[in-house]
């Protein structure tokens, strides 16, 4: 009888440990479940909170890769003879003049070694119809102002600084590669002209390298250094960079004065090229010095008003 109650009492232990045993599995279970669903649940939303802070970052300040992978069409000029167009002229002529890069350039110490001028005013009417820069691709969203020349007085070297639109584009959103070969051509053609014996010649060869994507709808500087001029022949090489000074294009080109230039009147091409008289006296408009000019939109420049 003692055995039979030992037994059961065995029996009865061994249940309750294993009871004990099966409530305590049950609870480590679902402790277990809880905590894996809230791990869970935080690594969703986290992970959503960023996936939303990038979308809505992204959408406000794409990056430039993003730009060329998706660009955003862009709306169409606004017609010249709309009167938006002279306000957006005026505009960005406001915002020429107060270009860091200008106005540092104004400042500098030598700056009596340079002078300023607008070449393409200097171009008559009846010739600036037929001409591609100052012509053809003036207006808004194309050419909208004419390219304002730093240049220096033993004609060495030239900062140009232009405006691109968005009508000027291969690619959307990146100014097309011929245009920007062609802004090259004619700023390195106006160093090299001016150190030629009689300021005419023509491109011989035009080398250029594409450094990066120039995207539009912004200002551009051309930067052109004479490399070597002998005779009738002209060597210059020059950049495209942008506002902080990323280097867009590079190129050099080689000019030829042809054999016939002496035939050629030089006095007509150095006012349309825009050179100063060589004197030195004191700046009075309407003599030697630049004369105001209303460009449209109303902003004004200056333009020499008298030339060699």
């Amino acid at each position: 009888m003692f055995s039979n109650s030992l037994r059961q009492q065995l029996a009865n232990t061994t249940r309750r440990a294993a009871a004990s045993a099966a409530r305590s599995a049950s609870t480590s279970t679902t402790n277990f479940q809880g905590s894996s669903l809230w791990k869970n649940f935080r690594l969703v939303a986290g992970a959503s909170t960023v996936a939303t802070v990038c979308y809505y970052l992204g959408a406000l300040y794409p990056p430039e890769f993003a730009h060329l992978l998706a660009p955003r069409t862009a709306p169409p000029p606004i017609h010249p003879d709309d009167p938006a167009a002279l306000v957006h002229i005026a505009e960005l002529e406001e915002e020429l003049n107060h270009l860091p890069i200008l106005e540092a350039h104004r400042a500098r110490e030598n700056k009596d070694l340079w002078y300023e001028a607008r070449p393409y005013l200097n171009l008559p009417e009846e010739r600036r119809v037929n001409s591609l820069t100052a012509g053809t691709l003036k207006g808004p969203g194309k050419l909208a102002l004419p390219p304002l020349v730093r240049s220096r007085h033993d004609a060495t070297e030239n900062w140009i600084f232009i405006h691109v639109g968005r009508a000027l584009c291969g690619h959307e959103g990146v100014v097309h590669g011929g245009l920007l070969a062609t802004l090259l051509d004619e700023s390195l053609a106006r160093v090299a002209l001016l150190n030629l014996p009689e300021k005419v010649g023509v491109t011989a060869n035009l080398n250029i390298n594409y450094k990066a994507p120039t995207l539009a709808h912004q200002f551009i500087v051309i930067k052109v250094k004479l490399d070597e001029a002998q005779g009738r022949k002209a060597r210059v090489s020059g950049t495209i960079e942008d506002m902080t000074g990323k280097v867009l294009v590079e190129a050099n080109a080689l000019f030829i004065q042809p054999r016939y230039a002496k035939l050629l009147n030089s006095t007509a091409v150095r006012h349309m090229l825009g050179e100063p008289s060589q004197s030195r006296e004191p700046i009075t408009p309407g003599t030697v010095a630049p004369v105001p000019v209303t460009l449209p939109g109303g902003a004004q420049t200056l333009v020499d008003s008298k030339n060699p």
